[in-house]
């Protein structure tokens, strides 16, 4: 069994009853990072996020800009009692994501399907988001490709209104 398989395997057998207690609160807790953000990747690369609430409140929109005229979209919404989160690749490809797990400030989110994905495409497999109490977030996603995966964590800092 390759990587890429037994990590979707893995994903596909967290249960909804993992996230329905805590997808309420953490759709909640991401909801007070509707502002801008910055952080810097490990090249010293400058990457700019910003947060806002669409449809009444009910999606949560994280707009990744990625640099001049590229950027990419993470849409946060409710399915029931669980947290969803699908992500808007630059490469046309839109991974959904499940919370999994909501421990203390940090919520752990897995792959769960996706669509218009090309075989051997490059796809986001995994994240987790934590919010700190001095006002930072940390964000760490890992990328799947062909058996292999990508971790990179950068940890961003709000920008004053």
């Amino acid at each position: 069994m390759s990587l890429l398989t037994a990590m979707a395997l893995a994903a596909a057998q967290a249960t909804a009853a993992e996230s329905a207690p805590a997808g309420g609160a953490a759709f909640e807790q991401l909801k007070g990072l509707v502002g801008e953000w910055r952080g810097h990747r490990p090249d010293g690369r400058e990457i700019a996020i910003s947060y806002r609430l669409s449809a009444g409140n009910s999606v949560l929109i994280e707009t990744w800009a990625l640099g001049p005229g590229r950027e990419s979209l993470t849409i946060y919404h409710m399915d029931g009692n669980v947290l969803m989160a699908t992500h808007y690749c630059p490469q046309g490809n839109q991974p959904r994501l499940k919370m999994r797990q909501a421990a203390g400030s940090r919520l752990t989110f897995a792959f769960h399907d996706a669509t218009d994905l090309e075989p051997g495409e490059a796809f986001q497999h995994d994240f987790w988001i934590e919010i700190a109490a001095d006002g930072r977030i940390t964000r760490s996603e890992t990328y799947a490709q062909d058996g292999n995966a990508e971790t990179e964590t950068i940890t961003y800092m709000r920008v004053p209104a």
